[in-house]
């Protein structure tokens, strides 16, 4: 093999490291808060790059390359998201803090978190939000339009 190739080789897992995976089919398209905010265009898409929170024409990046790991699929779907902490103007110089959401399907055919924890790389050291967590605000989700969790028998909408 040349060398231009293992630099090819090179590059390519490089890239690979630095974007996150797909997520789950389960996860596509556009899931909100509820009917209204679907209406408007409102929500959060969750992708390989990033989730992100759509507003109308604006969109805004809740987690830069989540890293998806389905753990159940079907009626008990659960999907484990890894994500990078941002690093901070004057932090410290390696990125090793990470946070673990554990996204999980209810009932209704919502989403929300079962679990949000931030870890220090370094030291292990993990801290649990359990009050007022932002992020379960944020990620408590149904799907918008047709969804197989929104639909009955034949698509017709259990409600």
């Amino acid at each position: 093999m040349s060398r231009a190739s293992f630099a090819m080789l090179g590059l390519a897992f490089a890239a690979a490291a630095c974007s996150g995976s797909r997520p789950p089919e389960e996860l596509s398209g556009l899931w909100s808060a509820g009917p209204a905010a679907c209406a408007a265009g409102v929500g959060v898409r969750f992708g390989a790059d990033a989730i992100e929170v759509v507003y109308e024409s604006q969109v805004e990046t809740l987690f830069d390359r989540p890293r998806y790991e389905l753990e159940e699929t079907g009626d008990r779907f659960r999907v484990r998201i890894l994500y990078d902490l941002p690093r901070q103007a004057g932090g410290a110089g390696h990125a090793s803090a990470h946070g673990v959401i554990v996204l999980a399907r209810h009932e209704d055919g919502t989403v929300a978190p079962e679990l949000h924890t931030l870890v220090d790389g370094r030291t292990g050291a993990a801290r649990t939000r359990i009050v007022d967590d932002p992020a379960v605000t944020a990620l408590t989700l149904q799907p918008c339009g047709a969804h197989p969790w929104s639909g009955g028998l034949r698509g017709r909408s259990q409600t």
